[in-house]
């Protein structure tokens, strides 16, 4: 059965805003209505790493690619603009499982596995980033969806084994920064002022640790952009990926 479509929660957000900030101010006294906009990033005093932070500045250059697509959210985003939420011993929850239990994936998960994944520099190991998503045609459309809750994998292709972890939040992208350390990005709704926060999680296998970081809190609706952003990435990536196929 085709796992429930995940853009649910954020359609119900935005039609949430749309009742509760559509609605009609009656004028002042003595002049005209004063209408108020929310910003874009809201106010929460949480200091970001600035330049300091080694392992930030060292896995920059991979999180390039999901920084340009963050950036529709929040205009200016740099790496320095995070902060750090804290380290935590990674692979919480879920036993390693042999690698045939997951690989080759079932064939409505073949185009996710594909284009929602990333290779290892020394070939070993396969990211998926969610192994619950699904992305197929609809028409001349590209379809995502997937289960509510994300659910990473990390492929060992030389020992043949697979573990399924849980994700921060909703996953949307990751990549290498080296070897033994990748990276996972999404975002993750608040309950203050109906805000969104991005985040990135830095595993290290080396250490088997996990370090958290997260942006500063965005108004709810600057989530459409970054969700459009990111679909169309995914489209571009699943159109690529079947010229490649087709001409192989």
């Amino acid at each position: 059965m085709r796992p429930p479509s995940r853009r649910l929660p954020l359609i119900a957000i935005l039609a949430t805003l749309a009742i509760f900030g559509c609605s009609r101010q009656e004028p002042q006294k003595g002049g005209e209505s004063k209408v108020t906009r929310l910003p874009d990033v809201l106010s929460y005093a949480e200091p970001t790493v600035g330049k300091s932070d080694t392992l930030v500045n060292t896995i920059a250059p991979a999180l390039s690619p999901w920084m340009i697509l963050w950036r529709h959210a929040y205009s200016g985003f740099q790496p320095d603009s995070l902060i750090r939420f804290g380290v935590a011993p990674m692979f919480r929850g879920g036993p390693v499982q042999p690698l045939r239990e997951l690989y080759p994936p079932s064939k409505e998960h073949q185009s996710a596995f594909r284009i929602l994944s990333a290779r290892s520099p020394d070939g070993r190991y396969d990211l998926i980033f969610d192994s619950y998503l699904c992305v197929e045609a609809d028409g001349d459309k590209v379809d995502i969806s997937g289960e509510p809750e994300s659910a990473p994998a990390l492929l060992d292709l030389r020992r043949k084994t697979a573990k399924r972890f849980d994700g921060f939040g909703g996953v949307n992208w990751g990549a290498w920064a080296s070897p033994t350390r990748f990276v996972l990005t999404g975002t993750q709704y608040e309950g203050r002022n109906m805000g969104i926060r991005g985040w990135v999680q830095v595993y290290s296998l080396r250490d088997s640790t996990v370090t958290t970081y997260v942006t500063r809190p965005l108004h709810s609706s600057r989530a459409a952009a970054y969700r459009s952003a990111w679909e169309s990435w995914v489209a571009m990536r699943y159109h690529a990926t079947k010229q490649v196929a087709s001409r192989s």
